[in-house]
């Protein structure tokens, strides 16, 4: 698209770009090549404007089908190892002026329809050896008669079917084109044309990398830092950008491919045609449904993520070999900052933040290039920060400043040098103007930490509900951080830890900094010392338990703890009397049932008995005897069934005490 060079170019973090072509073009057609992967982008954002006053009539693109299937319907097929042969072939029956040089210099142009290719040595031609010299040409003439010639003496020809010639137009056009390239044709009116071309197209996400250069004040704790970031990009383009405008937004825009480019044909009813032979009736193929594919939005989300660099000490005998050479030069902030000025107007616009690069950017084909968008001077201070879940053990050396840039950083890594040593590696969070920084660069293996956690549970007061004792208690976490220092120099310790949800400190000393989703403390820990520091947090719950679940041991317990009130202990110690006459009950019925049992058994076997007496002679004083057990086992059956129905009216009137007790507690 060198007609119209690319001359700005909005880049994104999230894999698109937004681009700006103006050029001028002369004529009614304007080409603009696209890869494949861009097409749909492309057809979903194109907008072409002419700033000279011109039309902008169509825009037109080849229909998406595979090459032999545009193919398919064309008269000319030509293939790669016998174009003309093949092209005399497709010609057949047509109207063509065939010029030969039948003598040497001497041309001979006959009018006529072509009639083919003669092959003389077909063994030849099988074997793919055949010279021009063993074929020919042969044409119905005008005048009627048919001629041969040799194919090798054809030297030009020209075509008079008007649909031979456009079929072998769209044939070379077809076969011009590539698989990966597409073209979008712009009608345009006659004349000259300034034209502007704005599109979306899919390009890699710009990057930001940052320098701190510092230089601590006497106190070594805080210092002064110049905090510059380049931006960088690359050219993915099938050409040089030259003098283009670039803007680097930070933020987030909502983008997806939408299928516009893919030609869809969808299903419709097939109806069958009424015979004529004889009447009948109409039949109809069911409609099938069109099934559309979703979409789906593709959107990176920020990592949180964190890397940290060891800080070495250089070994005794690297160090005397550094002393024996000339010192390079320190980075220094006010070098770096007079070689390296931003080049970057930031804005705000509402949901993102733009870096507007200044001066014009040039980057040639399959080059990526850096331009420095921030430079700025910042205040920090020195922590050591210490997170379990990020780095166990060891807190990190961190240092700490405002973003007072006036810019919202994106994320990105960032190299620490200080007082022109280099210090370590961390990455820069999205952070906006205002919002406070943390660059964890160096481990401190000076300091140890371990953590020990305890769960327990507290309860609180009591509560009746329904049939139900209602608990309310504290479901409690306690973290005990115990510190210890090796330097021989007192140090301050941050400790970092997240915000639970529906949890609350209490016991605890309110944190020196809450951010929205962690909670830090500053603990001294003396030199060659111990510190420790206890943070508890609890969240309140309810648990309930049937109230008749509950025992005398339990009521007591409640009543040390004052969760119950003299009246309300007094009524359930009497709904558990009550419960307990239930339970005895039920115990003696128990008993009573199991005795029954035994009687009816005793019963079974004095029947057996019986009736194998005879009721006379010696037999009979035994069968009185037996008539005398059952009569006596019978009427403690009947007694034992009295006492069963006492026993069931006691567990009633028990279990209609007991639940009056119940309701009387919920009423008080």
């Amino acid at each position: 698209m060198s007609e119209l060079p690319v001359r700005e170019m909005v880049l994104y973090k999230h894999g698109v770009g937004f681009f700006v072509r103006e050029g001028v073009v002369a004529g009614e057609n304007a080409a603009l090549t696209f890869r494949q992967d861009e097409i749909n982008d492309v057809l979903k954002s194109l907008a072409v404007f002419d700033q000279s006053g011109g039309q902008v009539l169509g825009i037109h693109y080849q229909t998406p089908m595979d090459r032999e299937d545009r193919l398919a319907n064309s008269s000319i097929r030509l293939s790669t190892q016998a174009s003309l042969v093949d092209l005399l072939r497709d010609l057949r029956g047509r109207r063509a002026s065939l010029a030969f040089e039948t003598t040497p210099g001497t041309t001979e142009t006959v009018t006529g329809r072509v009639i083919g290719i003669d092959h003389l040595n077909q063994q030849q031609k099988n074997l793919g050896m055949l010279q021009n010299t063993d074929s020919l040409v042969t044409i119905l003439a005008d005048d009627g008669q048919v001629r041969a010639f040799r194919l090798d003496m054809l030297r030009s020809f020209q075509i008079h079917d008007t649909q031979s010639s456009h079929d072998l137009s769209y044939f070379l056009d077809t076969s011009m084109s590539e698989d990966t390239r597409r073209i979008v044709n712009v009608r345009l009116s006659e004349g000259d044309h300034q034209l502007v071309v704005y599109y979306v197209a899919p390009s890699p996400t710009w990057r930001v990398s940052y320098r701190l250069v510092a230089e601590t004040d006497k106190d070594a704790e805080t210092g002064k830092a110049l905090m510059q970031g380049w931006g960088l990009f690359d050219n993915r383009l099938e050409e040089d950008l030259e003098d283009v405008k670039v803007t680097l937004v930070a933020g987030q825009p909502i983008s997806f491919i939408y299928e516009l480019y893919a030609s869809r044909i969808p299903h419709r009813p097939t109806v069958q045609d009424e015979s004529r032979v004889a009447p009948g009736p109409i039949e109809f193929a069911g409609a099938m449904s069109d099934f559309l594919e979703g979409q789906t939005m593709d959107l990176e989300e920020a990592d949180e993520v964190q890397y940290f660099a060891a800080e070495r000490q250089m070994a005794p005998s690297r160090a005397r070999m550094m002393a024996k050479a000339a010192p390079a030069p320190a980075m220094s902030r006010a070098q770096i900052a007079a070689s390296a000025p931003p080049s970057a107007e930031a804005k705000d616009a509402g949901e993102f933040f733009q870096y507007a690069v200044t001066a014009p950017v040039t980057v040639k084909r399959g080059e990526s290039a850096l331009v420095p968008i921030i430079g700025s001077e910042i205040s920090y201070s020195r922590e050591l920060l210490y997170n379990g879940a990020k780095l166990p053990t060891h807190p990190v050396a961190s240092l700490r400043f405002i973003n007072s840039t006036g810019l919202t950083l994106e994320r990105g890594p960032i190299t620490v040098v200080e007082n022109g040593d280099y210090k370590g590696e961390a990455v820069v969070a999205f952070t906006k103007d205002g919002n406070q920084v943390y660059l964890p660069y160096a481990v401190e293996l000076g300091v140890r930490i371990t953590e020990n956690y305890e769960n327990k549970t507290q309860t609180t007061s009591l509560s009746i509900q329904n049939t139900y004792l209602v608990y309310l208690e504290y479901v409690i976490s306690e973290a005990t951080y115990t510190l210890e220092n090796t330097a021989a120099r007192p140090l301050t310790v941050t400790i970092e830890a997240p915000i639970i949800s529906d949890y609350e400190l209490f016991d605890t000393r309110a944190a020196d900094v809450t951010a929205a989703t962690e909670r830090r403390w500053r603990v001294d820990v003396p030199a060659r010392g111990k510190a420790e520091f206890i943070r508890k947090e609890r969240r309140l719950s309810r648990r309930y338990e049937d109230l008749r679940n509950l025992n005398y041991k339990n009521l007591q317990q409640f009543l040390a703890n004052r969760w119950l009130d003299k009246s309300t202990f007094q009524r359930l110690t009497e709904m558990l009397d009550t419960i307990q006459k239930v339970a005895d009950a039920g115990l003696r019925k128990n008993q009573l049932n199991a005795e029954n049992g035994n009687l009816y058994k005793q019963q079974e076997q004095l029947r057996a008995n019986l009736g194998v007496l005879q009721p006379t002679g010696q037999e009979a004083t035994l069968r009185n005897r037996i008539l005398k057990q059952l009569e006596s086992t019978q009427n403690r059956i009947e007694e034992i069934n009295r006492q069963l129905d006492e026993e069931d009216k006691k567990i009633a009137q028990n279990n209609d005490k007991a639940q009056k007790i119940i309701d009387g507690l919920n009423q008080s």
